[in-house]
């Protein structure tokens, strides 16, 4: 009897693996197929116009020679282009005779540039950098951009990888980020520049001196050279049209990035071009190691308000809150001592929301045994210049953005610095390199790097504003590890820079109002950068200076139970509520990588394919199922988002936004994932449950899997664990209001076996 129990259970096994492997195979998405899939869309939806191209026969008809390092004959240089004569006509029938002007491109490798620039017929030249091919969308949409923003002068945009015709590797880049231009040539493979301002600025950099050492030193006689020369090129130009400037409007820039593909290499350009840099002059020297990006020098030279007083000292407050924390409060200010080199003095405002009295005396003790160096006087070393410590003791409940707002009332400093308690000092450079950004004229917000104490492993590396709200990207990988084409390298701009370590103007600071007292707790680091960002200024982190975080040594991590996660909520409604066009929105954060939901590493979106398209599931009664089920921690439940509809689409609720809702925006949205620790997980079907605080009652929704391949990645001795991805949909009308806490419930198919575990989410039901 047994053995045929077993073996009709083998039977149901067998077949729920077949089932599992046709919906794995229909469910994971290939890079190639979906990009093809969002270029049609492209095209039917009209952003890509009808196109015809003639290939010019004068002398300037490309002679091809695709050598690695596109060595020419330099007599023959000026012909190795390609001139297209591209004819763009009114979305449909182009026979209609709706025909707009013809634009001349050029096509051209990026060797002997001079040669290119010499009596060219063509308004645009197409660089490339690395052998590749431009995509079949990239000459109407430059000639598109180029049209309708005339001061745009030059355009990059997205690129890939195809080999034997299968496209694979993406690479989706930000949109206009200064700080990254000067760390890191990120523009790519193709860049597409206007005729006439690449040559006016090469003729002047000529005329005035600019390009003859490097012309000497070799520039133009490699890829290598080239490329540098003609970063150099792009800098002097960018410079010349005001690119390094506060301001993002976009009729106004000069750069443009196309969020389409523009070309396809044949290997990983990045890997090409990562060591490019701008000459000393402008870049400086690096830090050991680790590149440092743009010096004082660059800055001095860039047309914007920048002077050479951008050389001399400044006083920094450093602004710490901390409250019945003396030892860690000590060693972050022990650390800041013994490492920090630097030529500007800085001052330390403690600000203490209500100490207990043996630990304030403590914390009088140690800022008395701090002033008595005196203000301004150079530590033992020389290498310190410390202008004193001022000691802010004002009970009040905890609030993160009055207790910095009264740090900044008290600073004397022309730059602030709010730094956490639990932070500690590892670089000793590191005030340099943050004051040196900050003092930028475009500059808002300066962060840093920051990682798990005596880790390689990253904490925070920039802030990005994701539809389901800011996000942590590369939160806990290796920082030996070089991540999607060099985020945790270098210099970036970023939409946001986390409080634990903000550098800010006092000047950019008070104008933006400071920090928002109404977010106690959370995301008013998030909403200050927003508001910096609105005002036209660039955040920047410093991924070059990094720094050991403690993290949450005070308080305990914001979600890590209901009543927090609810008030992490509210928070973030109140943050929309006051940035309502940013939604969703981040100039940084390309929307071809994934957007909906708060996932570490940057992956192509099409790794999770988030829609609504799914079918309404109607929640039923499964008090009497759930209960007989066992309570199991081997039952993973990692609730990623549960919110409304209208919220989740637009940012806010229907009766404060904005736009008119659809009947398919009244509901709610639940996204996650599952799986069973040492089970088979093609055996388990799961139903979403929501329990209601106020009467214990217990719902179920039926749910749709989703292909997750960082669970797959990451748990490589599970079984089964592709599908552990999850969505439902839920109408509004189908449960009573009140709050409900959300868990899982997972039924064996192939046994009598019921599990079931809660997560710390909850939702409100209006």
């Amino acid at each position: 009897m047994a053995s045929l129990k077993q073996g009709l259970k083998q039977i149901l096994v067998d077949k729920q693996h077949k089932l599992y492997e046709k919906e794995v195979v229909s469910k994971n998405l290939t890079y190639d197929s979906w990009i093809e899939k969002q270029e049609q869309k492209a095209i039917i939806d009209g952003h890509i116009e009808n196109t015809g191209i003639k290939f010019l026969t004068n002398d300037l008809k490309l002679q091809r020679n695709e050598s690695k390092k596109y060595i020419n004959d330099g007599k023959n240089a000026s012909k190795n282009m390609e001139c297209q004569q591209v004819e763009i006509f009114d979305k449909g029938d182009p026979f209609q005779g709706k025909k707009c002007m013809e634009t001349v491109f050029a096509t051209a490798f990026c060797h002997n540039i001079e040669y290119h620039l010499e009596d060219n017929i063509a308004e645009v030249i197409l660089l490339k950098f690395y052998p590749g091919k431009c995509s079949r969308i990239s000459y109407p949409l430059i000639d598109k951009i180029f049209r309708e923003n005339e001061n745009v002068v030059l355009v990059y945009g997205d690129e890939d990888v195809q080999k034997s015709g299968t496209r694979e590797n993406p690479w989706f880049k930000p949109d206009w980020s200064p700080d990254r231009f000067l760390s890191c040539f990120y523009f790519g493979g193709l860049v597409a520049v206007r005729t006439n301002d690449l040559r006016e600025t090469y003729r002047r950099c000529k005329e005035k001196g600019i390009l003859k050492r490097e012309q000497e030193d070799g520039f133009g006689e490699t890829a290598d050279s080239a490329g540098e020369l003609l970063y150099l090129l792009f800098y002097e130009m960018l410079k010349e049209h005001n690119a390094f400037t506060k301001g993002h409007q976009l009729s106004e820039a000069a750069v443009y990035h196309s969020r389409h593909v523009l070309f396809h290499s044949a290997q990983s350009g990045y890997y090409q071009i990562r060591n490019w840099s701008l000459p000393e002059k402008i870049c400086g020297e690096t830090n050991g190691e680790i590149n440092t990006g743009v010096k004082t020098q660059a800055r001095a030279e860039a047309k914007t308000d920048i002077t050479e007083e951008t050389d001399k000292s400044i006083t920094l407050s450093v602004i710490i809150p901390s409250k019945d924390n003396p030892d860690v409060l000590f060693h972050c200010m022990d650390s800041l001592f013994s490492k920090t080199r630097s030529k500007h003095s800085f001052e330390i405002i403690l600000v203490d929301n209500g100490s207990r009295e043996e630990n304030k005396k403590r914390i009088s003790d140690k800022v008395s045994e701090l002033n008595r160096m005196r203000a301004g006087e150079k530590s033992k070393r020389g290498e310190l210049c410390f202008a004193g410590c001022t000691y802010v003791y004002h009970p009040m409940p905890f609030n993160f953005s009055g207790m910095c707002n009264l740090g900044a009332a008290n600073a004397k400093g022309e730059l602030l610095l709010f730094l956490n308690d639990d932070m500690e000092i590892i670089y000793q450079d590191w005030m340099d390199l943050m004051v040196e950004k900050t003092r930028l004229p475009y500059a808002g917000a300066v962060g840093a790097k920051l990682l798990y104490p005596d880790s390689d492993i990253i904490q925070h590396a920039g802030i990005t504003n994701l539809r389901v709200g800011p996000a942590h990207k590369l939160q806990f990988l290796h920082d030996e590890d070089n991540h999607y084409f060099g985020m945790n390298r270098d210099v970036h701009n970023m939409l946001a820079v986390t409080g634990a370590c903000l550098m800010v103007s006092k000047d950019v600071f008070t104008r933006a109002g400071g920090f928002c007292e109404e977010l106690a707790v959370a995301f008013n680091d998030v909403d200050l950068c927003f508001t910096i960002h609105e005002m036209g200024y660039y955040n920047i982190v410093r991924n070059d200076v990094a720094f050991y975080h403690h993290e949450s040594l005070s308080r305990g991590k914001d979600g890590d139970s209901p009543k927090k996660q609810q008030r992490l909520l509210r928070e973030r409604d109140i943050l929309y509520d006051r940035h309502e066009d940013l939604y969703g929105k981040d100039p940084y954060y390309n929307p071809g990588l994934v957007t909906d939901m708060l996932q570490t590493e940057y992956l192509p979106a099409y790794h999770y394919q988030v829609t609504l398209d799914m079918p309404w599931s109607e929640p039923a009664a499964l008090d009497k199922k759930a209960g007989r089920a066992r309570e199991d921690k081997c039952l993973v439940v990692g609730m990623e988002c549960a919110m409304d509809i209208y919220k989740w689409r637009y940012g806010g609720l229907p009766k404060k936004g904005r736009v008119q809702g659809r009947q398919d925006d009244m509901g709610y949205y639940f996204q996650g994932y599952s799986f069973v620790i040492g089970s088979d997980n093609a055996c388990y079907k799961k139903t979403l449950l929501l329990k209601s605080q106020d009467s214990g009652r217990i719902w179920g929704l039926s749910l749709e899997s989703r292909y997750r391949k960082d669970i797959k990645d990451n748990l490589k001795d599970q079984v089964n664990v592709e599908l552990t991805g999850f969505a439902a949909r839920m109408r509004r009308e189908e449960l009573p209001g009140g709050v409900y806490q959300l868990g899982m419930l997972a039924e064996d198919k192939c046994s009598s076996q019921k599990l079931v575990n809660w997560s710390n989410w909850v939702l409100e039901v209006h």
